[in-house]
């Protein structure tokens, strides 16, 4: 441990042996060769709720820089298992460090400062900053307080913001240790809407991190949950990640026909990615690629209107019927013709060709 978070963690046990209560928050920019002072626990004057998570380069600018990220492989290579005498293997999650961390916790009084304190946990599991992390959970940062996340949705146009664990936010960000000490420390790992609009696994989806939804699956995530959009993981898989990433989860047997807010599965998401790979896990493992969309188009309506002619194949060797029609009446053929997508009006003309022979 360095000189400057011994000083740190000194000074807290100090505090605490003397009885000291806490009356404030700490300034979160401690920097090297600065140690917290007495100074440091002043009163903070009365200010409104947060409205948001500090942003990345405000709650970083004066830490020590943080781990660079990791590189992320497609392979999917099994999370770090535990195995104990009886030869069972679980998911390693992190024990509470108690040797560098003060014995128990400076409770704040406020909910402004309840609030300061858990954006600043998001801040610094975003960042990969453990020491900070474990600072925070020692000052009672409350671990399943959500901060707003500006620019969360990015499928919106403009992006919508929405409230995010930390949990979530290390999870997204590929920070494995922490994921683990946050789990130890009783992270929601199924959070309700209050706790974050979108779970750890989607976060993980988003990032098309095998390695960290393997770990959060076997942890006990639910393959299902929903975030605030009634969309599952899945879903996100389909948009944002690999066709490792997509046969992982597909392992726990997720439920392939549900719907998401806009009344599409996840056959709709992983086609409008051109994700033509995890298209056919999805089909093979029970999709149906007949499946209608909110507007009564089928899968193949959705890849004539965006001219995703390696799609159309796809559906097609699975057994989609190219002869349905939409609530106006007019069959795949028919869209991409008036659209002048001729390179999926022409997998299309064969498909008719074919039947007719």
């Amino acid at each position: 441990m360095s000189a400057w978070d011994r000083q740190v963690f000194q000074f807290n046990n100090s505090i605490q042996s003397r009885g000291g209560a806490y009356s404030g928050v700490i300034p979160f920019n401690s920097a090297k060769g600065r140690s917290i002072s007495r100074d440091d626990y002043t009163i903070p004057s009365p200010s409104p709720l947060s409205t948001g998570a500090p942003s990345f380069t405000e709650a970083t600018s004066q830490w020590s820089p943080p781990p660079s990220p990791r590189t992320r492989s497609l392979r999917y290579d099994s999370p770090r298992t535990s195995r104990s005498s009886s030869g069972n293997t679980s998911p390693q999650v992190d024990t509470p460090i108690t040797m560098d961390s003060p014995t128990s916790p400076l409770t704040p009084k406020s909910v402004p400062e309840l609030r300061s304190l858990a954006d600043k946990l998001y801040a610094a599991a975003c960042a990969g900053d453990i020491k900070h992390v474990r600072l925070l959970l020692s000052l009672g940062a409350p671990i399943n307080t959500p901060s707003l996340v500006p620019d969360l949705y990015d499928a919106f146009k403009p992006p919508k913001p929405g409230p995010l664990s930390s949990l979530a936010g290390a999870a997204g960000n590929g920070h494995l240790a922490i994921v683990r000490l946050l789990l130890s420390h009783g992270a929601a790992l199924n959070p309700s809407m209050k706790e974050s609009s979108s779970s750890p696994l989607h976060q993980a989806c988003k990032a098309d991190d095998v390695e960290m939804a393997a770990f959060l699956l076997e942890a006990g995530a639910d393959v299902d949950l929903l975030n605030c959009f009634n969309t599952t993981p899945v879903m996100y898989s389909g948009k944002y990640g690999s066709p490792a990433l997509m046969r992982v989860l597909l392992e726990y047997n997720p439920d392939l026909h549900r719907l998401s807010f806009i009344r599409s599965a996840a056959i709709h998401w992983t086609l409008w990615a051109g994700n033509v790979d995890s298209l056919a896990l999805l089909l093979e493992a029970g999709a149906d690629p007949d499946q209608l969309m909110g507007d009564g188009g089928t899968a193949l309506h959705c890849a004539a209107t965006s001219n995703l002619a390696g799609v159309a194949k796809v559906l097609l060797r699975h057994g989609a019927d190219w002869t349905k029609k939409n609530e106006e009446w007019k069959t795949p053929l028919q869209i991409a013709a008036e659209l002048g997508h001729w390179e999926v009006a022409g997998v299309l003309e064969q498909a008719a060709e074919n039947r007719r022979k």
